[in-house]
């Protein structure tokens, strides 16, 4: 079995000339192209969509031996069964390699006037979406994916060929083969999938439990007037954070306390949210403060201005002095309170008569 691959820029001459009918011409199977149409027909059908591409159609000349040929005539039906599965698998070997021919048209004709049976292949060069048939290296590929399929179903094929196509399997083999090894990673252990399943279960437990506490948050706060004994009786208690505002404290199943933020663990909508009461933690005699979603998530700043000096209690308001000296007998502090009497320490260091 060989392949011999041309290029045709006739569409109507390649077509009729595979469904001659003095050479015995039938078409054994096709694709994208109707078999009860005659070659005239079919060949305007394939025009009429094909690109102005200078060649039209490719034909491959699938041949066999005569002693290939002798075997497939014995076969039943003259072994077109036997044939149709391995022109089917050369077809699927060539578009592995590059030229895919499964969206384009084509036609797989017989011949069987001569001692050597022979079959037609005629492809069309522009497929069903008006693209073009890839055909780069079309000539070698054809060769080597004939001389594959031969020695896959033990048909005789051309030295040369086969033992390039045998070259190239090995080198394929062995690139697959330095890939697999470079993307191979070591089998986790026991120990390792164990910790990967518990963090996965403790993910989802994680996320049902957020889910679950939205849903009641959200039923208490609209089904209930009293929000916060609604919750209460589900086992949660309110209190106020800082930084995350109003939050929800619930006592897990392993008796492990977990808190959460309305706003910003449990995506809740604050605005359905109404004024709670809320006694801050240790105080249980102070009163409770009211808390609001709007002040949790505008809270203002915790640091108080700062004073002027002169509002601080026991400082002076002082000037700097014109000489140097950072004191003024007029704002003079004594005992936290300034005075206006001149003391005799200043008269004296000012010239006045003692």
């Amino acid at each position: 079995m060989n392949a011999r691959v041309g290029k045709s820029s006739d569409i109507s001459h390649s077509l009729g000339y595979a469904q001659n009918h003095e050479k015995d011409g039938r078409i054994l199977f096709a694709n994208f192209t109707d078999l009860s149409a005659s070659p005239e027909e079919q060949a305007q059908d394939w025009m009429a969509t094909a690109n102005d591409y200078k060649t039209q159609c490719y034909t491959i000349i699938i041949s066999f031996t005569p002693e290939e040929t002798a075997m497939l005539r014995s076969l039943p039906d003259n072994g077109r069964d036997k044939v149709r599965t391995i022109i089917r698998d050369f077809l699927e070997e060539l578009s592995q390699r590059g030229n895919d021919v499964s969206e384009c048209p084509y036609i797989v004709a017989r011949h069987d006037n001569t001692d050597n049976e022979h079959y037609h292949i005629v492809i069309r060069t522009t497929d069903v979406n008006g693209k073009r048939f890839c055909d780069k290296f079309i000539n070698k590929n054809a060769n080597r994916a004939a001389a594959c399929i031969a020695m896959k179903y033990g048909l005789e094929t051309a030295r040369k060929a086969a033992e390039r196509e045998k070259a190239h399997q090995e080198a394929e083999g062995k690139r697959r083969k330095d890939k697999t090894a470079r993307q191979h990673k070591s089998s986790a252990t026991q120990s390792q999938i164990d910790e990967k399943m518990r963090r996965k279960r403790a993910v989802e437990e994680a996320q049902k439990r957020k889910a679950t506490l939205k849903y009641l948050i959200e039923k208490a706060a609209i089904g209930t007037t009293d929000f916060v004994g609604a919750l209460a009786a589900d086992g949660l208690t309110l209190f106020t954070d800082p930084k995350k505002g109003l939050c929800v404290k619930m006592t897990d199943t392993d008796g492990k306390e977990r808190s959460y933020s309305l706003q910003k663990d449990l995506g809740i909508d604050m605005s359905i949210i109404p004024p709670v009461s809320i006694t801050p933690p240790g105080t249980s005699q102070s009163p409770a403060t009211k808390v609001t979603a709007s002040s949790t998530m505008n809270k203002p700043s915790q640091s108080s201005p700062l004073k002027p000096k002169s509002q601080i209690p026991g400082t002076a308001n002082i000037k700097d002095n014109p000489s140097g000296s950072s004191r003024n007998a007029e704002y003079e502090i004594r005992d936290g309170k300034g005075t206006d009497d001149p003391d005799e320490e200043w008269e004296r260091r000012n010239g006045y008569k003692m």
